[in-house]
């Protein structure tokens, strides 16, 4: 599962999160959450160094990380790889119980977004998540951040 931040260091050294970007290979970058380490070199260290220096100051402490991840940028599954094991079924059950709430919602709403009507009972219906987006996002990164604030929760590269 991907759990890196590409950053794109253009011409002239200005950095700049490549969220939905596919610029040419030699100017991304890329850094692994779960390892909190940046992967592949470019030719120019310049560049490398400047990658670097971005990704510290968006998530180069597990606060900064947190605030990040408290903006809704970052999916469950990334956040689900960054807690240790133990701590993963927690956050995957309140992660559910937000989804049960947006189904529970989007069927009381009475304007099914299937023309069969809402999920089938027991299941979540993917509609009102995708229509909420980041706001999905933000909610599970919310129940993210009390876990991972203790740092027992994380995995071994984020404890200290």
């Amino acid at each position: 599962m991907d759990s890196t931040i590409d950053v794109i260091v253009d011409a002239r050294g200005q950095v700049f999160l490549a969220e939905g970007m596919e610029p040419p290979v030699d100017h991304m970058h890329h850094f692994e959450l779960s390892t909190r380490r940046m992967l592949g070199k470019c030719d120019d260290p310049t560049h490398d160094r400047a990658a670097l220096n971005f990704v510290n100051q968006c998530v180069g402490t597990p606060g900064k990380l947190m605030e990040f991840a408290a903006e809704g940028r970052l999916p469950k599954s990334v956040l689900l790889q960054l807690l240790a094991a133990e701590t993963r079924r927690t956050y995957l059950e309140a992660c559910a119980a937000i989804e049960k709430q947006y189904t529970d919602e989007c069927a009381a709403s009475k304007d099914p977004c299937l023309e069969s009507g809402c999920a089938v009972e027991g299941e979540v219906c993917l509609q009102p998540l995708l229509r909420d987006g980041s706001g999905y996002r933000k909610k599970c990164a919310a129940v993210w951040i009390e876990l991972f604030a203790n740092p027992r929760n994380r995995v071994e590269a984020w404890r200290s």
